[in-house]
């Protein structure tokens, strides 16, 4: 579910519009959107159920991974980056959270999502001083609130984490 103040900020139909641009997303390494919709005017979107963990609980588990692994994951989110910026879609919150481990394989979450959001809420994002992103992990222009993210944002987010 979208937080009902954001979803009233941006606006129902918007939002539903730019999620579904962002579902034709479809890659081995991003978990796909299913579905979306209103259900009495909270906003939703549907994502496959995904057993395994977050790269954030094998690292909080491990404390490091070892070379060979981290090299696999980091690959693996970065082909499913290059895919997606070539869509002109971008991530805007790259994090250990959003990468989850399954089957031996990683695979991106939430993709699109800040996207839709920051396309819905166009100018009432700046003007309500809602963020994108998390700060450990923004390149310097996503957290200086730059309008304008590009796919170096992404990468940058990746380096963080890796």
């Amino acid at each position: 579910m979208l937080h009902p103040d954001l979803g009233a900020t941006l606006g129902g139909e918007r939002f539903l519009s730019e999620i579904r641009t962002t579902a034709r997303v479809q890659h081995p390494h991003i978990l796909p959107l299913l579905d979306s919709g209103d259900a009495d005017g909270l906003l939703y979107y549907v994502m496959p159920l995904v057993t395994g963990e977050t790269l954030r609980a094998r690292l909080e588990r491990e404390r490091q991974l070892p070379i060979a692994d981290a090299v696999r994951i980091a690959r693996e989110v970065v082909s499913a980056l290059d895919y997606a910026h070539r869509q002109h879609v971008i991530h805007r919150d790259i994090k250990p959270e959003h990468i989850l481990l399954h089957d031996g394989s990683a695979l991106v979450a939430d993709f699109g999502i800040a996207l839709a959001v920051q396309a819905a809420g166009g100018q009432r994002m700046t003007q309500t001083g809602l963020s994108l992103g998390t700060p450990q992990y923004m390149s310097p222009e996503q957290a200086m609130g730059q309008r304008t993210i590009d796919a170096r944002s992404d990468v940058y987010a990746l380096g963080a984490v890796t």
